[in-house]
Order: C-alpha cells, then structure tokens, then sequence
C-alpha cells in the first residue's frame, strides 16, 4: 500500500474506506480540469449519455441519479449553451427528448479527452493490464449478470 496515504493499517484493510479514498482522488483530478475548461463532472456524465443517442430527460436522470430539479437546471444550462436540444416526446408529450448538437458532440470529446487524461494520471501505477482488470472488476461489480456472462464468453474463448 501506498506509504503516502499516512493511513493506519486497519484502515488499509477496509475496502469500503479504501474505495471512498479512490473516489475522492479521482474526483478531485478530474474536477479541477474540467471547470478549467467551462464543464463539471455532470455534464460530462450527461453529455457521454447523450453521446451515442438522444434519449429522454428522465432516462437520463435515472441513468446518472441525478435529482429531476437538478437535471432541469443542468439541462436548461446546456441548452443556453448550444450544447444539446430538449423536445417534447411525440408520442408521450410529458416527456422531453434530450440530444446532442454539432457543439454538443464536440463538447463531449473534449470534455472526454479532459477525462480520460485525469482518469490516466490517477492511475499512472497500472499497467495496461492492471486497468483493464480494474475496469472489468468494476463492471462486474455494478453489473453482476453482465459480467457473468462476459466471464463464460471469455472462458468459452479460452478453451
């Protein structure tokens, strides 16, 4: 373990401790880049969901557990931005339809650039290896009966 964190050995033992430090590191690094640059971590997260495809505002929500007045704000925001568009739903009118503009798409990337250099400096330690065994762990993690099946693919193609 790291000698640097100054943390008591019990400490370094406690998973739940060990994966808040991680969240806080990480957060902090790619935080302070991505106001520099005019975005938070939440409309990174907002425009990456809205990347691949438009999707409605309370997918979205759901997707990130943003608090739906807070989403509003944040939407209203990068609508005055020019970042993405909000329409009504043409087959259910109390829904909106949130998708990506030109200046969207390009927001993404840079804001995903931004990201994915924070992300590489926190874990500059691993190796390549080392990453993808922390993102397929992770994966497992959030996603068991993916990941289960994911595992017997890979075991499938072993053989």
């Amino acid at each position: 373990m790291p000698k640097s964190l100054n943390l008591s050995e019990s400490s370094l033992t406690s998973a739940d401790f060990l994966i808040a430090c991680l969240h806080r590191v990480v957060r902090e690094n790619v935080e302070r880049p991505l106001t520099d640059a005019g975005f938070s971590l939440r409309t990174h997260w907002i425009l990456s969901c809205l990347s691949h495809q438009p999707l409605s505002q309370q997918q979205v929500c759901n997707a990130l557990a943003i608090d739906r007045s807070d989403m509003v704000r944040i939407v209203d925001e990068l609508e005055q931005r020019g970042l993405l568009t909000r329409a009504r739903d043409k087959k259910d009118r109390r829904k909106h339809t949130l998708t990506l503009t030109e200046s969207g798409q390009a927001a993404y990337e840079q804001s995903g650039a931004i990201v994915e250099s924070a992300i590489d400096s926190v874990f500059r330690a691993l190796t390549k290896k080392e990453k993808q065994t922390f993102h397929r762990l992770a994966l497992k993690v959030l996603a068991p009966e993916d990941a289960s099946s994911d595992d017997a693919a890979q075991a499938e193609a072993k053989r």
